[in-house]
């Protein structure tokens, strides 16, 4: 049966620690790991995740590698896509058709008075961004969280942001707001949150997130970032060159719109897209131990691909570009390198990268 959770901004984790691994966990956590497990023993899963191998490739990124070769196989065909941005079908797979044991946690967001005083232009079709403050469209915005069944690991589940509105494949204001809320409510810096747009490796056009718990530090977490322009930033040294945004002083909706405004840029100009999510450093602190004290989002242009997933090796979607690496088959797993992962990753976004980078820097250079 699905549980539902009701959450205010006093229940946000605004940090946490930098280790990983560790057994603290809040209310969402237990609530979430426990109803995962619960449609596990239900038979929910296309396939077990219990035996899924992990190592760190050895190299200057340290790149987190997993073996799952069942998911080459026994996943659902994936949509077929042809633009960015598709009309939702009601006629595909969609998740208002899941079965009640693939449902974990509905998610209920209470706003302050403030918020819900601020209300003006936000929905998901307007997403708006007047200013920077806290605005909410709704007295209460709504997630589900259902499990994939065909995970990558365990706990992989998919965050749905106001399920019953069948919302196509687009990020939204709201939908970006609810996925950086989901993390503050994570006592725990494994928990990610992953978005693939269309033409980005998405499976299914119908608005959603990955989520998943993953016990290993990414580089990313800590890389060292330039300012590109205004709250928009750039790493300074990555394989997977992209641009990076964080929390700032616990403001989720001025986050969310920053993210936004480039979501938008990419759907107008046909450009296929990831987002990640972590816990993170400051952008402008080195490495440091200690505390993570933001939220870092991470968003890359890249490759269009359509139709179904060439997964001989991997494939290079939000995980792939962030530095988590499910490989799909025993000879890959044996022999994987650093750079031959570096380099199948840089082709598919590189180039793009460096195509849309100048009208970012004109996009965010009004926030100067």
């Amino acid at each position: 049966m699905e549980k539902s959770l009701s959450y205010r901004q006093h229940d946000f984790q605004l940090s946490t620690t930098s280790a990983h691994g560790q057994s603290e966990k809040s209310v969402f956590d237990q609530l979430l790991l426990d109803q995962w497990m619960r449609s596990r023993n239900l038979g929910a899963f296309n396939y077990s995740v219990d035996e899924v191998e992990t190592k760190v490739v050895p190299g200057k990124y340290h790149i987190v590698v997993q073996k799952n070769s069942n998911r080459k196989t026994k996943r659902r065909t994936p949509e077929e896509i042809f633009h960015v941005e598709q009309p939702f079908d009601p006629d595909r797979f969609n998740f208002t058709k899941l079965k009640q044991e693939e449902h974990l946690v509905q998610l209920v967001y209470i706003p302050s008075q403030l918020e819900s005083n601020s209300h003006s232009d936000v929905s998901e079709d307007n997403p708006g961004r007047s200013d920077d403050k806290p605005q909410v469209a709704d007295e209460e915005t709504r997630g589900s969280l259902v499990i994939n069944n065909a995970p990558i690991c365990h706990s992989h589940s998919l965050l749905v942001p106001s399920l019953s509105l069948r919302l196509k494949q687009v990020a939204t204001t709201r939908g970006l707001a609810l996925a950086v809320h989901t993390l503050l409510l994570s006592h725990t810096p494994d928990l990610r949150i992953a978005f693939n747009s269309l033409g980005g490796y998405a499976s299914v056009n119908h608005l959603h997130f990955h989520l998943y718990y993953l016990p290993y530090k990414l580089y990313i977490e800590t890389a060292e970032c330039v300012q590109l322009a205004g709250p928009c930033y750039t790493f300074w040294d990555y394989y997977a060159p992209g641009f990076v945004f964080q929390l700032l002083d616990g403001n989720v909706y001025q986050l969310a719109r920053r993210v936004m405004e480039l979501v938008e840029l990419f759907t107008r100009e046909e450009v296929a897209h990831n987002i990640y999510m972590t816990r993170g450093t400051d952008l402008e602190e080195r490495e440091a131990e200690g505390d993570y004290n933001t939220i870092r989002v991470v968003i890359w242009a890249r490759k269009f691909c359509s139709g179904v997933k060439d997964v001989t090796f991997f494939a290079a979607a939000a995980c792939e570009l962030a530095g988590h690496v499910p490989v799909y088959c025993s000879k890959s797993w044996n022999e994987v390198t650093e750079a031959e992962i570096v380099q199948q990753i840089s082709v598919m976004c590189c180039q793009y990268y460096e195509d849309v980078k100048p009208k970012v820097a004109q996009l965010f250079s009004q926030h100067s």
